[in-house]
């Protein structure tokens, strides 16, 4: 089975891609770069070249594999409206190539904003939708196409953590603690964000596309 994962050279993605080697999946990942393409031909998967300003790149790609894995975004918080309306497009682009094809699309999503004053779950819905919201709105688009012969699957992460050069925010809170000698807090403390090491969630992707 040939998976077709974006985001396959970043923090996330190189993960999925060797847990998803490991147990026996040939992968082909999304590689913007000739150092992305070797990178990802090291681990043992094939390249496909393209980016998310390309999405008919990505759309070859979602069309030629066995199923999909997205995990590429841009996080440029200077631009986020611009990067959720790429998302849009991008998700867009895939899931034509996969309508009545029956594939699994699996995307990366999240639960902010789902429920206010408790926990989040997964009946929760989302409240995003159409291109100018939050990741483009592309869950409740992705999760639309269920009955246009495309199988989506949210994987809604929350705070990703880790070891092996983690580029995320709790490593930023972990540096500020330990050059100020304290850990810092909003208020009284009671806000509680969800998170999970990248190994487990790397298994929780490919239990998911199992």
């Amino acid at each position: 089975m040939n998976i077709f994962v974006t985001g396959a050279s970043g923090w996330i993605g190189s993960a999925v891609t060797d847990e998803l080697l490991a147990n026996g999946y040939a992968v082909t990942g999304l590689a913007r770069s000739d150092t992305s393409a070797a990178a990802l031909e090291a681990r043992g998967a094939a390249a496909h070249r393209g980016s998310l300003d390309d999405p008919a790149s990505l759309a070859a790609g979602a069309e030629a594999a066995d199923a999909v894995i997205h995990l590429a975004f841009n996080h440029d918080f200077d631009h986020y409206d611009t990067a959720g309306r790429t998302e849009r497009t991008v998700v867009s682009a895939m899931l034509e190539a996969l309508e009545g094809s029956g594939k699994p699309f699996l995307f990366a999503s999240g639960a902010a904003g789902a429920a206010t004053g408790r926990a989040a779950t997964e009946d929760d819905p989302s409240p995003f939708h159409g291109p100018d919201s939050m990741r483009g709105g592309s869950e409740n688009l992705a999760l639309s196409h269920a009955d246009k012969g495309v199988r989506p699957v949210a994987l809604r992460f929350p705070i990703v953590h880790g070891r092996d050069g983690d580029p995320g925010f709790v490593a930023y809170l972990a540096q500020l603690a330990r050059k100020h000698g304290v850990s810092g807090y909003i208020g009284d403390g009671s806000s509680r964000w969800a998170s999970v090491d990248r190994r487990d969630a790397t298994r929780a992707v490919r239990i998911a596309l199992e």
